[in-house]
């Protein structure tokens, strides 16, 4: 959750000690906190702030009742600050999740607040009276305030940081694409998009989501201060390669594959504050680059050039798997293992697929080559079984997820029947390719391309028999 950006809203001298306070105690967490209205723009206070609010990903809003005095220092009226209503009502209209507005209620009870802006959540804290003119007797009271305010925003971030699964993201596209799709500059979308687009490709709906990204990009006329535009330009960059490659079906040509790896080399990820989501896209890009590399190669006639890009796309492989790992770890337990092993699955699969055509190429060093897909093979085959059983244990069998997962393990076992030498393994291996293929065959869906190439493989086994 590092670099995540907390707006602080506030009214009142205390207040804004206070949320100095805060400021620099989740600075100090590797957040990144926006103090509503310090940013001291050319623009009027309120359009200063709507800015700030726009492209924060939680908020920390300190409400208290305002003491109003008359000239000989009586008190006439106690009420809230209007300009914190209009900040605390525009993110609970902007915000989906209320809990990642954390309303901090100072010597107030939350039935004090104005009806609609009841039922989200609040917490309640106490600031003890002191001596004004003790300064130090001042700032221990404000510090303790902060303190209870850091303590708990870092709990909520515990629980939100221990229960985030990004394969929620992947699962449930069809929810976050209607987010995405009606996307008006106010709402972000950049982790609902770069999570979870790998759903879009798998369904087919990344020629739509490709042409709706040039339109967001579009109105995103200038770079933001966050990260929306950033994402939302290296996911079209994405997007172009199963665009141009009708889902890679067919080798682009050399314009296209000049285009496709500039766009794909620009560093997008240095535009993006979140340490997690710069991470992974710069895997994602790297990955569908890797991809270039593959299917320009196929495309080549002169038999050096074609040997050098996909070397050239095997060290790419091993690249994405060391970032995967360097930012994960490889306990496929860890937080987001599973999300990981996704594409780790993907990457081991295209090292099987360049040693596959490097025997080829390279019938001097076939040997090795053919080594080198044995190990892969088997390695994609764990993943997708450990992915694939997951799955089946976790209630996500109804997720569309769930049917491609379902068809790559099927590859990945058709795969590894062919190197299987020991009869009974093989056996085994039909017997649990055969239970899931009957479970999909006769489904009356759009089948995808690697169901295809599943009903092909199992047909050179029929043959092979």
């Amino acid at each position: 959750m590092g670099n995540k950006r907390v707006f602080l809203g506030w009214s009142g001298d205390d207040n804004r000690d206070i949320v100095r306070k805060i400021s620099n105690g989740l600075s100090q967490s590797g957040f990144f906190p926006i103090i509503g209205g310090e940013w001291k723009a050319s623009f009027t206070v309120s359009e200063e702030i709507i800015q700030q609010m726009r492209g924060c990903d939680f908020a920390i809003v300190l409400i208290e009742k305002e003491v109003r005095r008359n000239d000989d220092g009586q008190v006439i009226s106690m009420g809230f600050n209007p300009n914190v209503m209009m900040e605390l009502g525009y993110l609970l209209h902007k915000v989906t999740d209320p809990n990642r507005i954390r309303r901090i209620l100072v010597n107030l009870n939350p039935n004090e607040l104005p009806s609609d802006l009841q039922g989200a959540w609040t917490v309640s804290v106490k600031k003890a009276p002191y001596d004004e003119n003790d300064e130090e007797a001042r700032e221990k009271v404000l510090g303790d305030v902060a303190g209870e305010v850091i303590k708990d925003f870092w709990e909520y971030i515990q629980g939100v940081t221990n229960n985030t699964d990004k394969l929620d993201y992947f699962d449930k596209w069809e929810e976050n694409m209607l987010d995405i799709y009606k996307f008006s500059g106010d709402a972000r979308i950049s982790e609902k998009l770069i999570y979870g687009m790998q759903a879009a490709i798998y369904s087919g709906d990344f020629e739509r989501l490709h042409t709706k990204l040039l339109n967001i990009k579009d109105k995103l006329s200038e770079k933001d201060r966050f990260k929306d535009y950033a994402c939302v330009a290296c996911a079209i960059a994405i997007l172009d390669v199963f665009v141009v490659t009708r889902r890679l079906t067919v080798s682009p040509n050399d314009t296209q594959f000049n285009a496709l790896c500039a766009a794909l080399k620009h560093e997008y990820e240095k535009d993006i504050d979140d340490l997690d989501l710069k991470t992974w896209c710069k895997i994602f890009r790297n990955d569908k680059l890797e991809l270039c590399y593959e299917l320009y190669a196929m495309g080549l006639e002169d038999v050096d050039e074609k040997i050098e890009y996909y070397y050239d796309a095997l060290d790419l492989c091993n690249n994405i798997l060391d970032m995967i790992n360097d930012h994960l770890g490889k306990d496929s337990e860890s937080k987001d293992g599973k999300y990981a092993l996704l594409y780790k699955a993907f990457t081991h699969r295209n090292i099987f697929q360049i040693h596959k055509a490097l025997a080829e190429l390279e019938p001097e060093n076939a040997e090795h080559h053919l080594e080198m897909q044995k190990e892969y093979c088997a390695i994609t085959l764990a993943n997708r079984k450990e992915l694939y059983d997951h799955y089946k244990g976790s209630g996500r069998e109804n997720f569309i997820s769930m049917d491609f997962i379902s068809q790559e393990y099927l590859l990945s076992l058709s795969e590894e029947h062919h190197f299987e030498e020991n009869r009974t393994q093989r056996r085994e291996i039909m017997q649990v390719a055969k239970a899931i293929f009957n479970e999909m065959k006769d489904q009356k869906q759009v089948r995808d391309m690697i169901f295809e190439k599943v009903k092909e493989e199992f047909e050179k086994i029929k043959k092979s028999h």
